[in-house]
């Protein structure tokens, strides 16, 4: 099933909602006195925010971890292309699974990934790699509305049971032992616009070549379903990024 999905995503730089824009606004949340600074993305995906980092943080060191193969590959791959073999790298490795030396890191960079292993587990597990005044800046689920519809939180429920208020994140961030510094919510547009829209475009696409396929139907259904529902309950959810600091 997974290699249908990972087919519905080619040509598509982002594998969840978000933008250029937005993680630009969110990496000036880290804070360095010093450079070069070593970066850890996770869950990086096709690298789209791994080489706006290298762009942001132009002496910084970045290991980019998927446990797609072929995505970690991609990412040597283009920082060879791109002249940045020296700095920039991309390791096939679980979030679950990392083997880094403890404290390795300035900043834990982890857009749309967090979720796989759960934000809780993702603060305590990461936080032994970063250094002593490092950053994790990541996004998360959360609840917009202050009572959204049954619906929705049946939804959640079954998807990702962590969601809570944005308070309540903050809570857990402090509880986990950080020093919580900000957070925004992520704007709609990075959710239908840049994701949800083109994705149900790959969707159709993929559907007419695949047709009588039932394997293949039943691995984008859910995705399907997830943009339809989306639309209908975009302002009661969404992403917001938050940036902390180990002590």
């Amino acid at each position: 099933m997974e290699n249908y999905l990972y087919k519905v995503f080619e040509g598509m730089d982002r594998l969840s909602p978000g933008s250029d824009e937005t993680s630009m606004k969110a990496m000036a949340l880290f804070k360095s006195e010093e450079e070069p600074v070593e970066i850890l993305d996770v869950g990086c995906g096709k690298g789209a925010d791994t080489f706006l980092l290298a762009r942001r943080f132009p002496r910084a060191r970045i290991r980019a971890i998927d446990i797609n193969p072929e995505y970690a590959d991609n990412i040597c791959h283009r920082a060879e292309k791109y002249g940045l073999s020296e700095r920039v790298a991309g390791v096939c490795m679980s979030m679950a699974e990392m083997n880094f030396e403890e404290e390795s890191f300035d900043l834990i960079w982890a857009q749309g990934s967090i979720y796989a292993m759960g934000f809780k587990e993702g603060l305590s597990q990461w936080k032994k790699y970063i250094k002593s005044g490092g950053y994790i800046i990541c996004s998360e689920v959360v609840w917009l509305a202050d009572e959204p519809s049954r619906e929705s939180v049946d939804f959640w429920k079954r998807e990702y049971d962590q969601i809570d208020t944005i308070v309540n994140k903050i809570k857990q961030i402090e509880e986990a032992g950080y020093i919580y510094q900000n957070s925004f919510v992520v704007k709609r547009s990075d959710w239908d616009e840049n994701f949800y829209n083109p994705l149900m475009d790959k969707i159709k696409s993929f559907k007419a070549e695949n047709a009588g396929n039932q394997a293949a139907m039943e691995a984008v259904e859910m995705m399907e379903k997830e943009a339809v529902f989306y639309d209908a309950h975009a302002g009661e959810y969404g992403y917001a990024f938050f940036s902390m600091v180990k002590p």
